[in-house]
């Protein structure tokens, strides 16, 4: 059996589906911008931004994963509701992320036009849950488990 990379909602990213190569991640922080008489403007900090997370990767759809993986992909995304993201490696829960934008490119086209390889990139958000339940939870979690990979 091969193991899941990561899971998104009941999405598993694997081997057998759509292996991803690369995980990029993006966290911002908010700062607002204070007006001060006969002063430059000061910063404050208003708290945390959402976290945004892209991957990328190929599907050899005759080898692995076949040919409807993107479909399955995108039809997660046109739910319009936010996802468990669950890391593969550890079991860590990163939160509840939603589906922004998926790309695909298909090439090394047979002669029926099926292509050989499928590479995709999928865009995911940071839900935003409100403070308390699972989006406190899961970001406790993840912190938490990021500072032990650090000791």
């Amino acid at each position: 059996m091969t193991k899941v990379m990561m899971m998104l909602g009941p999405y598993p990213f694997m081997l057998d589906t759509a292996a991803y190569q690369q995980l990029r991640r993006s966290t911002s922080y908010r700062w607002a911008e204070q007006a001060r008489i006969g002063r430059k403007p000061a910063q404050q900090y208003v708290g945390a931004g959402s976290d945004e997370i892209t991957l990328e990767g190929e599907i050899l759809p005759h080898w692995k994963g076949g040919y409807s993986q993107v479909a399955l992909m995108r039809a997660q995304g046109a739910i319009g509701k936010p996802l468990i993201l669950l890391e593969g490696y550890g079991g860590v829960v990163l939160g509840q992320y939603v589906i922004t934008k998926i790309d695909e490119t298909k090439s090394e086209l047979l002669a029926d036009g099926a292509p050989r390889l499928i590479n995709f990139s999928v865009t995911l958000k940071e839900y935003g849950a409100d403070n308390g339940g699972l989006g406190a939870l899961s970001t406790g979690l993840a912190a938490l488990s990021a500072l032990a990979r650090l000791v």
